[in-house]
């Protein structure tokens, strides 16, 4: 579930606290004035970003997959 994205494929990408300068002054190039940065998300960040919403929302996730599964889309 965690393998590298496709280059064909899209890329979801999450905000998370930068490493380079994680626990010190946030002035590096990498992140922004909070400590944050983007990263790309690994496919168990985005299951568990999945997991944790209301079950309607998640309803409607699953839903608009299977019906892109069934129409033969992978993505619009």
């Amino acid at each position: 579930m965690d393998r590298p994205a496709d280059d064909d494929e899209g890329v979801l990408y999450v905000r998370s606290m930068c490493m380079v300068c994680r626990d010190k002054t946030y002035n590096c190039p990498y992140c922004d004035g909070e400590g944050k940065t983007y990263i790309e998300a690994a496919d168990k960040t985005v299951a568990r970003w999945i997991n944790n919403l209301s079950t309607e929302r998640k309803d409607d996730i699953i839903k608009y997959i299977q019906k892109g599964l069934k129409d033969g889309k992978a993505s619009e």
